[in-house]
């Protein structure tokens, strides 16, 4: 019997071919959130599908596109968070997540892309529930994530975000992390002092 990944990612895929069908025209996706953590290859199991959609070319825009979506969702048997730009989904900047984004499978006319690993870690550090942190941690350990990259990305993205007290809940999450998890992370002689100073 498959497992629940792959129960997962046959789901993920399901939607993505019908939602070509749907759509009828050329589209550039970015997954993120649980669903890309799972075809990142943690198994934790998902109840939505959370993606950026960008049609090409961006000026051509379908009637109830939102409707199309919903519908094929539900034809799926899966929820759905969406939007033009996720960048705006939090205060904390994804930065160039566009540029860097990975590519997974393209389903006609649609190219599916995967955020990458370190760049999907801010928008978990931003919310940090605690089912985040053990996401964070078990991707980190998954994609062999080093500290001194991490810690230097979100560095960038509390600078390249507008000012909010999110800023604030950002940093106190990320050295709540790295004082909790860096050892079993990255071993015995991870300080998270040193890491700690250098957010923001």
């Amino acid at each position: 019997m498959p497992s629940k990944g792959l129960m997962r990612k046959r789901q993920i895929d399901l939607f993505f071919r019908e939602l070509d069908k749907a759509l009828g025209q050329k589209a550039e996706i970015i997954l993120l959130g649980a669903s890309a953590g799972s075809l990142m290859g943690h198994i934790r199991p998902s109840f939505d599908i959370d993606f950026e959609i960008r049609l090409a070319p961006p000026k051509v825009r379908k009637k109830n596109i939102e409707e199309e979506i919903l519908k094929t969702a539900r034809k799926a048997g899966v929820a759905v968070n969406f939007s033009e730009n996720v960048d705006h989904w939090s205060m904390i900047s994804y930065l160039d997540y566009r540029k860097t984004a990975i590519p997974y499978k393209k389903f006609g006319r649609l190219n599916v892309k995967l955020i990458a690993p370190e760049y999907w870690t801010i928008g978990k550090m931003a919310r940090y529930y605690a089912l985040d942190a053990k996401d964070i941690a078990a991707i980190i350990k998954r994609k062999k994530l080093r500290p001194a990259s991490l810690v230097r990305l979100w560095n960038r993205a509390l600078k390249s975000s507008d000012l909010s007290l999110e800023l604030g809940q950002f940093k106190t999450h990320a050295c709540h992390f790295l004082k909790n998890y860096g050892r079993r992370l990255w071993g015995k002689k991870f300080h998270h002092e040193f890491y700690a100073k250098r957010l923001g």
